[in-house]
C-alpha cells in the first residue's frame, strides 16, 4: 500500500479535475461537500443504455463524471471534503496481473487509488482487492510500484508516511 500526502495540491487538482490523466479510471464512488453534498456511486445502470448488452464495463469512467465535480467545487471557497475512489481500468489491471504472473488466479482483482481532500491536505492511498484470501503480496507490490511510477511520470509529488 502506498500512502502519502500530495505536495503540490493545485497541480494535482488540475490534473484530476481538468486534465485527462485519470479519465480512463473507473469511478467506484465519489463524494464532495460544499454548501451541499454530492455523492456518486459509479456503478453503471446498464438498462439506461439503448443496447445494454453491448456495455462491457460495470463502472463509469472518471472522464464521464469529473465535470460534475468540477462544477460543484469551483468558486471562491474550497470544498470541506472531497473523496474519490478510483479503480485502474481493465487494460492496466490485466497488464499488471500478467506482469506478475497472476492473470488466472487473480482475474477478478481490482486495483484502487483512494483520494481524499480535507482541510488537512490531500491524501492518496493505493490498495488491492483480491478475489479470495491470499498471503501472497506479489500483486500488491506490483500495484504499489505501478502507482509510484505513475505519480513520478506525471509529476505528482507525494510524501509518504
Amino acid at each position: 500500500m502506498v500512502s502519502g500526502t500530495v505536495e503540490e495540491l493545485k497541480s494535482f487538482m488540475t490534473l484530476l479535475l481538468r486534465g485527462e490523466l485519470f479519465d480512463s479510471w473507473e469511478v467506484i464512488e465519489a463524494k464532495v461537500e460544499t454548501f451541499f453534498e454530492l455523492s456518486v456511486n459509479g456503478r453503471l445502470k446498464k438498462d439506461f443504455f439503448e443496447e445494454p448488452e453491448t456495455v462491457q464495463r460495470n463502472f463509469a469512467n472518471w472522464g464521464e463524471v469529473k465535470e460534475i465535480f468540477f462544477q460543484a467545487i469551483k468558486g471562491k471557497r474550497l470544498p470541506g471534503m472531497l473523496k474519490i475512489v478510483l479503480a485502474a481500468d481493465r487494460e492496466r489491471t490485466d497488464r499488471i496481473l500478467n506482469e506478475c504472473g497472476k492473470e488466472k488466479e487473480e482475474a477478478g482483482a481490482s486495483l484502487y487509488l483512494n483520494i481524499r481532500y480535507s482541510a488537512n491536505g490531500c491524501q492518496v492511498v493505493s490498495g488491492v482487492s483480491h478475489t479470495g484470501f491470499t498471503l501472497d503480496k506479489t500483486l500488491d507490490s506490483a500495484w504499489d510500484a505501478e502507482i509510484q511510477t505513475f505519480f513520478k511520470k506525471n509529476g505528482i509529488v507525494v510524501s509518504t508516511q
